[in-house]
């Protein structure tokens, strides 16, 4: 694959129109050139024709990806899926650090004809219908351009909204009871939201009992998670422990998740974690299947979403009393898919 370098961000749009998949036979000779003359080595998948421009869905070293050429023969730009764990560390870093709240839908690695490469993330708030936004980092994991709200804000916005007791009068209030010891070493930062009453709307509370009925043995305990919804904790009348989650906006169920015990931990998750955690010590401290109501549909595909696994994982941070939780999301083969900052909810583990 070629080496190049950035030069002019975000010129050329990275999604294109409506697309016709076509014959091979329909493709321009000169378009066809384009591609030989751009790749010394490729195979062709398919062919997509879009208003003035044809995509190649090609693999390229190994590599799936899409190859944009315009209906004149003219190679634009070609893009390559990636993993975030494939992305520069520093990269994945200001995600974490600035976007609580906001999961990461995909990234792609972007070559331009101008002889630019970077990475082209798409992020998006957690909830129903939010917009996506995008953000651009140069090979090295260096943030060259975004569209995403002001990192601040967000934070700002989130911790407000999750930790509203949390004022800076009160921080202020606090310290000053402190010792001068005190004041020079501050306790370590513990990962522990507010945990707040929370009473759902009728029509949620009539939504759980008629999809559980009395088929429970503990429970429910309910959490508003992000605003946007109500979680219902509980255990099933096997007594496992369950969680449900509702939509605020029109009161109706959305996903179930079951906390699996230890013996029934997914066995392709701890081989990625035991690879990724090689030499470390932690621990799990939750691994949730969570499965979509059979009437939910995505908004943005209209299809049904398929189930996932989230995970949580602790570390004791050396030298101090703090412990660290990373919490991460793989699909249903097991394949890691998404890394979170923050607490799904007060009651998620702490």
């Amino acid at each position: 694959m070629k080496k190049i370098v950035l030069l002019v961000l975000m010129a050329l749009p990275l999604l294109a129109g409506a697309q016709t998949k076509v014959k091979e036979t329909a493709v321009p000779r000169s378009v066809l050139l384009a591609l030989e003359k751009t790749y010394d080595s490729y195979k062709v998948r398919t062919w997509y024709q879009a208003p003035g421009q044809f995509i190649a869905e090609v693999v390229i070293d190994g590599q799936d990806g899409r190859a944009y050429f315009t209906a004149g023969g003219d190679w634009q730009y070609s893009t390559f899926p990636v993993k975030a764990e494939e992305c520069p560390t520093l990269m994945n870093t200001y995600f974490v650090n600035n976007y609580p709240g906001y999961r990461i839908k995909s990234i792609d690695f972007v070559e331009e004809m101008n002889g630019d490469n970077y990475y082209r993330m798409i992020i998006v708030k957690k909830g129903i219908a939010e917009a996506d936004c995008e953000m651009v980092f140069d090979t090295r994991g260096k943030l060259m351009k975004s569209n995403a709200p002001d990192p601040d804000a967000v934070k700002r916005d989130y911790y407000t909204r999750h930790s509203p007791d949390m004022t800076e009068e009160k921080v202020s209030e606090q310290s000053g009871t402190q010792s001068s010891r005190q004041r020079q070493r501050p306790a370590p930062v513990v990962d522990e939201p507010q945990v707040e009453i929370f009473t759902p709307s009728d029509e949620v509370v009539e939504a759980f009992k008629k999809q559980m009925g009395k088929r429970i043995t503990a429970g429910p305990e309910w959490v508003n998670r992000n605003d946007e919804y109500a979680v219902a904790y509980f255990s099933n009348a096997q007594k496992v422990k369950m969680e449900a989650v509702y939509s605020l906006a029109d009161n109706r169920p959305i996903m179930t998740g079951k906390v699996l015990a230890k013996d029934r931990y997914n066995s392709g998750i701890l081989k990625y974690l035991a690879e990724k955690f090689a030499g470390e010590k932690y621990k799990i401290e939750k691994m949730v299947v969570y499965e979509f109501n059979s009437k939910y549909r995505d908004p943005a595909t209209g299809k049904k979403p398929k189930p996932y696994t989230y995970v949580v994982v602790s570390q004791k941070v050396k030298g101090t009393r703090e412990t660290k939780f990373i919490r991460m999301e793989f699909n249903n083969s097991g394949q890691f898919t998404n890394l979170l900052a923050q607490p799904l909810d007060e009651k998620d583990v702490q």
